[in-house]
């Protein structure tokens, strides 16, 4: 008989669309799981549960407490903010370092010395992180030789668990279900001064030049940089060509995203690049920089710029669309296909077979 009293406690604070892409992977990876009827006890530790905020004092405080009460066996943090007090085994999710490479005021909501004091605590934080945890799970190679450069002790307790796009973008709209009355190009994901989205206006401005009717499509939170974002966008005098919508639906954004001439990314730093999968999905084109993970997670199925480089942004937009309806549909053909090699099944099974290797039980024949 399979021994069913090991419990995992897995922290779901995340789980929602309100956290991006974090919400996405909690929601995603705690779905798949149940779906393979694992061999122990998991147990979800949700926002509805408690008051205890992600990045919070009261994380640190009292989080370590909350779980312990539990008595789980195992305990998977799905992002690195592990209480530096927590004494039990566990598993962490690093998505990236993005804060060991974008740093400083202009990064943050925080006055100077709020923000020095707290990216001490992420240091400290990520730090037991890496040296506390059983087994480190990453999205990508990128990620991992990122975390290994930073952290070389880490390198034999890494695991690749890459995300995929929901099943909900594969589907077919009729013909015509648009949502917007013009040709755009579309970007969908945070503000932050990483994702390098200020490249992106100041590329539309001069497509618009040669292209008025054509526009760019920002989908993001409505966050402190969302409001910076609409101040450069008027610093810019782009109101004109530069459209802002909250996050939706999936299917609302399946249809932003299948509409579009293509999904654009001009982002400095990402660890994986899950939106241009979920465009790839919905059946548009994907031009994405060339930095960090994204031409690991999108291969060759995605065309690439160097995101320093304005003229080559706009003349890859330019030439996306004057793109043949041939090409572009053999291209989109192509980018599905390989779109379905990533799924949450196999990340779901990788994960599990990381706990199962961290209680010491024997893999399944």
């Amino acid at each position: 008989m399979e021994n069913r009293q090991n419990k995992i406690l897995l922290d779901c604070r995340f789980w929602g669309p309100s956290h991006t892409g974090l919400g996405r992977y909690t929601q995603e990876l705690v779905t798949a799981m149940q779906k393979l009827k694992p061999r122990f006890e998991l147990v979800f530790l949700t926002a509805k549960m408690t008051k205890i905020k992600p990045y919070s004092f009261s994380e640190q405080r009292d989080l370590s407490g909350l779980i312990q009460s539990f008595k789980p066996d195992l305990t998977h943090f799905l992002h690195f903010n592990v209480p530096l007090n927590f004494p039990g085994p566990f598993v962490v999710t690093i998505h990236d370092l993005i804060k060991h490479h974008s740093r400083g005021l202009a990064t943050t909501t925080h006055w100077p010395g709020t923000y020095w004091l707290k990216r001490l605590g992420y240091q400290l934080v990520m730090k037991k992180a890496v040296n506390a945890s059983q087994k480190i799970l990453v999205p990508s190679s990128w990620v991992k030789q990122d975390v290994i450069d930073h952290y070389p002790a880490a390198k034999e307790k890494i695991v690749i668990t890459p995300e995929a796009a929901n099943a909900t973008y594969f589907k077919t709209d009729k013909a015509g279900a648009k949502l917007l009355p013009y040709d755009y190009f579309i970007y969908v994901g945070n503000a932050y001064p990483h994702k390098n989205v200020i490249q992106l206006i100041k590329a539309m401005k001069i497509l618009a030049g040669d292209n008025p009717k054509v526009k760019l499509v920002i989908v993001t939170g409505r966050d402190w940089f969302y409001q910076r974002l609409r101040w450069q966008i008027t610093k810019l005098k782009a109101q004109a060509v530069v459209k802002l919508k909250d996050f939706t639906s999936d299917e609302d954004l399946r249809r932003l995203y299948q509409n579009s001439v293509a999904f654009v990314t001009a982002s400095l730093y990402e660890g994986f690049g899950l939106p241009g999968l979920e465009a790839m999905a919905s059946r548009t084109l994907v031009l994405a920089s060339k930095r960090a993970a994204l031409p690991e997670t999108y291969h060759g199925a995605a065309w690439f710029f160097d995101p320093d480089n304005l003229n080559e942004l706009v003349n890859k937009m330019k030439h996306l669309l004057t793109l043949s309806a041939p090409s572009r549909a053999s291209k989109i053909k192509r980018a599905q296909a390989f779109c379905r090699g990533y799924s949450w099944e196999k990340t779901a099974q990788k994960t599990l077979e990381v706990y199962e290797n961290c209680l010491g039980l024997r893999p399944r024949q």
